[in-house]
């Protein structure tokens, strides 16, 4: 019978140790490769003497474990299996349970849930054997110093046989041993699934080896891990370009620590997905039964025949200075050059007199004075002053070399600091950071890794990211990314000439690629763009059957015009979206192109305006069946040419006479259009004043001059008709004389 011992608290360490579980030999991790889509690639490494690996992996783990699993044994053996148990729901393992087990917890619970069953006791007072009938709490009434005591003790009652009744203080079992099989596996499995409610649950896959030699192994997996982030600083000087660092902070929550690991950071996300190989899937089949035979058949007789020979196995793969300062001095009036001679001389023999050099300015000021020389006075004051000058000169001198050098020193110590250790290589489509010596991350922890330090070109630069908004421009820096390596995106602190200037966001920059990165707001500009459109460039393209095709170019022009109130010159740049469909034309230097977006530097000086365009064009082709605007144009752009055909030249200056006679015709049926509107009013104004006029000699007078008005009336407004007719009848032969020259060209 099988039997299962629970211990009381403490006596676990008495157990002998060759009764312990030997555990299976673990390998360590030493490569771990992360990506940036969510999973990392883990490689463990080591020689083991016998046929059982074990990996201890999350269940959240298993899944990607059991999809990417590889075992190779370098020393030439292979894998045989591998194993693991099949996962249960814990509710459903529970409901398989006996249900006095289910419940029951601690020693006290344990006894309370197995009245009738065998078990056998280790007690101070000895064995027992029996069946437990129950367990019941007892006092026990005692005197002490302070007077009589209460105590409460569980008490648990055996029969050990048909008609006897032990009692035993449950306190005193040190050991006992359930006799019912059925209890103590299900004891087990209760276990089983307490352990796996905690936030460690490990799953053991064995990996089992053929042979009993020694095996050098890789076990390689992938399973979900955190994503690196990198994270940037940038120290930017005028005129010396950028020197950009980059960090990248990693996550250990695999459950295990990484010593001394190789490891890899990717840029790129390869792609990877979840699916599910460890829980057991059922699928659901159709019933068949009622189509089993009534009758069984007879096996029939056995084929004779040759196998063939297997092919043969492919072979393993192996993974495997101060500065100078000169100052000068002088008086407007020249009074050093209009001393005179006899005070030179009085100098000079003072001079003489103070062989030694101390000589001091008061005390040649206070011997001028003596001697009531004011020039002498005026000369002393100066040497003192240029002393004063000279001292002060050699104190700027020592302060700004002891700056020099210790902005020297501190460009030096980031240089140390940025020292990079990764190296980067192209791994297919992907970019990956390799340190160079081993790392180490503890379990539960994070580390910050340097994967990126060089020098990149760029500037400090205004940023209008929106011009039409008449927002203020940003402060921003310039990167523009070399043939290194792809630059991830992520934060970024900005330094500007060992300041910090602002904390920006630095978009993905590929190779050659340039980034904009804003970091501050700024004003002290106005910003005006206007924009144009217009159709230039028609010539004419061919004329078939009096249809007329006229090419040219359609042209966007965008003008910006900026004005600063800045003491210094200033670079800016304008971000503008391109119009779909057309192409830049003679674009500025140094403007820069991201997707359907352009940056166009504008250079501003110091308290000054400047500007500067952006033209787009694209080629347009039109039919027209007249004389157009446009067709026009193109006649004339096209007699300008040096290459003429006299067959077409010759109709098109015609059609050009015949279109200007046209225009002129056109204008003088405008204004006689005019003029008879005119009429018309002034004879329903005439006729107006006759209808209101009364009947009878009083206003016989007054009626006949009306009548005399509208009659002339009449006659302007007949001979304006007649006009208007005549030169409707010259436009429809003008008309017809330009559609007859048009059938007669044809240029191809």
């Amino acid at each position: 019978m099988r039997r299962l011992a629970l211990l009381a608290l403490g006596l676990p360490a008495c157990i002998p140790m060759q009764q312990m579980v030997e555990p299976k030999r673990e390998l360590p991790v030493t490569k771990v490769v992360l990506y940036q889509n969510g999973v990392g690639y883990f490689e463990r490494r080591g020689k083991l003497h016998g046929k059982e690996v074990e990996l201890r992996v999350r269940p959240d783990q298993v899944n990607d474990v059991l999809k990417s699993l590889s075992v190779l044994d370098l020393s030439g053996g292979t894998p045989s299996s591998a194993s693991l148990p099949v996962e249960r729901s814990g509710d459903r393992l529970a409901q398989e349970l006996p249900p006095q087990v289910r419940n029951a917890t601690g020693m006290l619970g344990l006894l309370a849930v197995l009245r009738g069953a065998e078990v056998e006791i280790d007690s101070d007072e000895g064995s027992m054997h029996g069946r437990v009938v129950g367990v019941e709490t007892t006092q026990r009434h005692y005197v002490n110093a302070g007077g009589e005591q209460v105590s409460s003790e569980p008490m648990l009652t055996l029969m050990a046989n048909e008609d006897q009744l032990q009692n035993i203080a449950v306190s005193k079992i040190t050991r006992l041993t359930i006799g019912d099989k059925t209890l103590s596996v299900g004891l087990q499995q209760s276990l089983d699934i307490s352990k796996s409610d905690g936030a460690w649950k490990p799953v053991s896959v064995t990996v089992r080896l053929a042979g009993d030699e020694s095996h050098d192994l890789i076990i390689s997996y992938i399973h979900e891990v955190p994503v690196w982030r990198p994270a940037y600083r940038a120290w930017v000087e005028a005129g010396k370009g950028i020197q950009l660092q980059g960090w990248a902070v990693v996550d250990n929550v695999s459950g295990e620590p990484w010593n001394d690991v190789n490891l890899t950071l990717v840029v790129g996300s390869p792609l990877s997905f979840k699916y599910n190989l460890h829980t057991p899937h059922n699928v659901e089949r159709p019933d068949l039964s009622s189509r089993l035979p009534d009758v069984a058949e007879a096996p029939p007789e056995p084929d004779v025949g040759y196998a063939p020979a297997p092919p043969p196995a492919p072979a393993a793969a192996e993974y495997g200075g101060g500065v100078r300062l000169e100052a000068a001095s002088g008086s407007g009036g020249g009074s050093m050059e209009r001393v005179k001679g006899n005070r030179r001389n009085a100098r000079d023999s003072v001079a003489k007199r103070s062989v030694a050099g101390a000589f001091a300015p008061s005390a040649a000021t206070k011997m001028f004075m003596d001697a009531g020389d004011e020039e002498g006075e005026v000369v002393a004051r100066d040497q003192a002053m240029a002393n004063a000058s000279r001292m002060q000169a050699q104190r700027a001198q020592a302060q700004d070399q002891a700056r020099r050098q210790q902005e020297q020193s501190r460009r030096d110590a980031m240089q140390r600091s940025a020292q990079a250790l990764v190296q980067g290589r192209e791994v297919g489509a992907l970019y990956a950071y390799e340190a160079t010596t081993p790392i180490t991350v503890p379990d539960r922890s994070a580390a910050l890794i340097n994967i990126v330090s060089r020098k990149i070109d760029g500037k400090d630069i205004f940023l209008f990211r929106d011009p039409q908004s008449g927002e203020s421009p940003f402060r921003a820096v310039m990167l523009k990314n070399g043939k290194d390596s792809t630059i991830e995106g992520g934060p970024i602190t900005l330094y500007v000439d060992d300041t910090f200037a602002g904390e920006g966001f630095i978009g993905r920059v590929a190779k050659d690629e340039t980034a904009f990165v804003p970091y501050a707001k700024e004003g002290g500009f106005a910003l005006n763009l206007q924009q144009d459109a217009r159709v230039d460039q028609l010539h004419l393209a061919k004329i078939i059957d009096g249809r007329i095709t006229i090419q040219g170019k359609r042209v966007a022009t965008r003008t910006v015009k900026l004005e600063s109130n800045r003491d210094k010159p200033s670079l800016a740049y304008i971000k503008l979206p391109l119009f779909s469909g057309m192409d830049l034309a003679d674009p500025p230097k140094d403007l820069v192109r991201a997707g359907s977006d352009v940056y166009l530097p504008v250079e501003i000086p110091a308290k000054g305006k400047a500007e500067a365009k952006l033209v787009q064009e694209t080629p347009i082709e039109m039919v027209e069946m007249g004389l157009t605007s446009q067709v026009l144009d193109a006649f004339r752009y096209y007699l300008q040419g040096k290459n003429l055909v006299d067959a077409v030249a010759g109709p098109i200056r015609e059609l050009l006479a015949a279109q200007e006679q046209r225009a002129q015709l056109q204008r003088e049926q405008e204004t006689l259009a005019r003029q008879q509107q005119i009429l018309d009013a002034d004879g329903q104004r005439i006729q107006g004043n006759l209808d209101s006029l009364p009947l009878g000699p009083v206003a016989a007078d007054l009626r006949k001059k009306l009548i005399g008005q509208l009659a002339t009336t009449a006659t302007k407004q007949a001979e304006v008709a007649k006009k208007l007719v005549e030169g409707q009848v010259k436009l429809a032969a003008i008309d017809e004389q330009v559609r007859t020259l048009l059938r007669q060209i044809e240029l191809k």
